[in-house]
């Protein structure tokens, strides 16, 4: 959804609410236990986390694919004692500071979706924007 400067008696239509719950964090966890996983549309917003004893992957998948809007975050969080490593999927980008796409144990990054095959991964659960966590807590907790 666009972003909109509302006035008084202006309203959100049901649709408008949708895209606006699924644009902001979401305390929906999807849990994964295999070895390899590839993000979903429904992954919009959602902690995916992983959880395995052996190596794995979380592959963000191309644009052609699955077609996540820009601006799109989601936060990968390894729980298990193998270490999760984010790859690209065909054409995709993903760009990270320490060129670091491998998460330890109860490591996490943040995914975030900057141009149709680019994403910019954010290490740290620090990087989170708080201020959506709280938003969403509050409109739709």
């Amino acid at each position: 959804m666009a972003r909109n400067t509302f006035v008084a008696a202006d309203v959100l239509t049901a649709a408008q609410m949708n895209t606006l719950q699924a644009s902001v964090w979401s305390d929906d966890v999807r849990a994964d236990t295999s070895t390899g996983y590839t993000l979903v549309l429904d992954d919009a917003g959602r902690q995916v986390t992983m959880n395995n004893s052996a190596a794995s992957t979380a592959t963000v998948p191309p644009n052609s694919s699955v077609a996540f809007a820009v601006g799109v975050r989601v936060l990968v969080i390894q729980l298990g004692a193998g270490a999760v490593t984010l790859t690209p999927g065909a054409g995709v980008t993903l760009s990270e500071p320490g060129n670091n796409l491998v998460l330890g144990q109860y490591q996490s990054a943040v995914l975030v979706k900057q141009a149709t095959n680019v994403w910019i991964v954010l290490r740290s659960a620090y990087n989170v924007d708080s201020d959506q966590i709280v938003l969403s807590s509050q409109v739709f907790g």
